[in-house]
């Protein structure tokens, strides 16, 4: 295992602004069309104002506005708010990639296993200004089952397990570690094995009693986790379809529904990585000027050491059984849909391939395409979805006055194309405004180190 630590490229690590801390001007992006998730309307031709890092008012474009705002031009253009990647692994991708989600419009990410002491100073300076990068939400180590560690130990990849890890070998363990994790900051819980059901339910327990949610794979039948009140089922991939009857079938996603239980599909993953075929994906790992793919030339360093592990683990594992039970996969999300289930939007970033911040374009695409989402409700599961995950949907995930201003201009309307959302033409974080300059600067960049010096002194 090598000794540094994971860093993706770009270490421009440059403040939004000149000064530190949160924004004290008032500014307004006037005349665009609003596009608000949150409440399904679209309002054209108007200004949205911000005072400091919130939204004052949401107002005609003919309005007057406060002297001195600083007028931010929406004219022709198309506000969302803040887009959140659900599922990304920040540890690995290391401190450089989190500019590249705010280039894309990804303002907030759910980080589902990281070293938490690590990401918790990246939040501090990204809250404090000193840091480019999105709002971070972490569960901190990855609860596993202590076996599942151990073989992981032996095999010894590039991966630094004992920062990302915790091995649980019983139900005391379990509840030890929720503990842990909770009085060091974490926002979610999440598990991915588990050493059997007393382990999962005493986990489960112990989230609920200290009201923190829990998130995992299916480490147990889908019925089972509404019972324990799962907060969030990791995957479509770690899932069989569901082989139950139609009604039977319904009965199960009304529950899962009525119980609050959110699903997080990560569909970039089983389309941009493992179903990439093993040449292919080789031959993009290669490409390092990014010609076939211009996403590969802002990755570096540890990110593509563990990525060429990755390749090299699925040369002798095809995925034609998967490839079988996909269409019975995706006709279950479609019933969950159909059946009010709510949805998170994630990448599972730092799997091969998943490119952060550019890959949840892949994903809103994939929820329309693939599931059948309306480009509107597409929206709505990447941007006020998470934040109801969190019970702070009075705080992010809508353009409203008072939510927090986490906003994206868009060139072209997401609406009638929801791969328009790679159409940015700029990023408002907590108030603060890069326009496409700025944007293009942070890319810039990000090419430059991943040419040159991939790693960052002192991380």
């Amino acid at each position: 295992m090598t000794s540094r630590k994971p860093a993706l490229l770009i270490t421009t690590l440059i403040g939004l602004t000149a000064s530190r801390g949160l924004p004290s001007e008032t500014a307004a992006i006037t005349g665009a069309t609003v596009i608000d998730p949150a409440s399904g309307r679209v309002q054209s031709s108007v200004t949205v104002v911000v005072e400091g890092n919130r939204i004052k008012s949401v107002q005609p474009a003919t309005a007057a506005l406060p002297g001195g705002t600083r007028r931010i031009h929406g004219e022709g253009k198309y506000l969302i708010p803040g887009l959140w990647d659900a599922h990304v692994h920040l540890t690995k991708l290391g401190v450089g990639s989190l500019p590249l989600f705010i280039a894309n419009g990804v303002t907030s990410v759910r980080d589902m296993g990281s070293d938490l002491s690590e990401v918790a100073e990246w939040r501090r300076r990204i809250l404090a200004g000193a840091l480019t990068g999105p709002r971070i939400k972490t569960s901190g180590q990855i609860l596993e089952s202590r076996a599942n560690v151990d073989r992981m130990n032996r095999e010894r990849g590039v991966e630094p397990l004992e920062r990302i890890r915790i091995g649980i070998a019983n139900a005391e363990e379990g509840r030890a570690a929720v503990a842990n994790l909770v009085s060091r900051g974490a926002d979610h819980i999440k598990m991915r094995t588990t050493s059997g059901e007393d382990t999962l339910e005493a986990v489960a327990l112990e989230c609920a009693r200290r009201k923190i949610p829990f998130t995992a794979h299916p480490l147990a039948p889908l019925a089972d986790l509404i019972r324990l009140r799962l907060g969030s089922v990791e995957h479509l991939g770690a899932l069989h379809p569901i082989g139950l009857a139609d009604e039977e079938r319904r009965a199960l996603f009304t529950s899962m529904a009525k119980e609050n239980a959110f699903m997080s599909t990560t569909l970039a993953n089983v389309y941009g990585s493992i179903l990439v075929p093993y040449d292919e994906a080789k031959r993009r790992l290669e490409d390092v000027r990014g010609k076939i793919d211009p996403r590969r030339k802002y990755v570096c360093g540890y990110l593509m050491e563990d990525w060429r592990e990755q390749v090299e683990e699925k040369k002798d594992s095809p995925y034609a059984e998967f490839e079988k039970e996909l269409p019975g996969l995706l006709g279950d999300l479609r019933g969950m849909r159909e059946s009010s289930v709510q949805f998170l939007a994630g990448t599972d970033a730092a799997v091969a391939l998943m490119y952060p911040g550019f890959s949840l374009h892949d994903e809103l695409e994939n929820l329309v395409n693939k599931i059948g989402f309306r480009p509107m409700e597409a929206l709505r599961v990447a941007t006020y979805n998470p934040a109801a995950f969190y019970g702070e949907q009075d705080r992010y995930g809508a353009v409203a006055p008072g939510q927090t201003a986490d906003l994206v201009l868009l060139d072209a309307d997401p609406l009638v194309n929801i791969g328009n959302t790679r159409k940015i033409g700029g990023v408002m974080l907590q108030g603060r405004w890069l326009d496409g300059n700025a944007i293009r600067k942070l890319l810039r960049d990000a090419e430059r180190r991943a040419a040159g010096d991939c790693w960052v002194k002192g991380q």
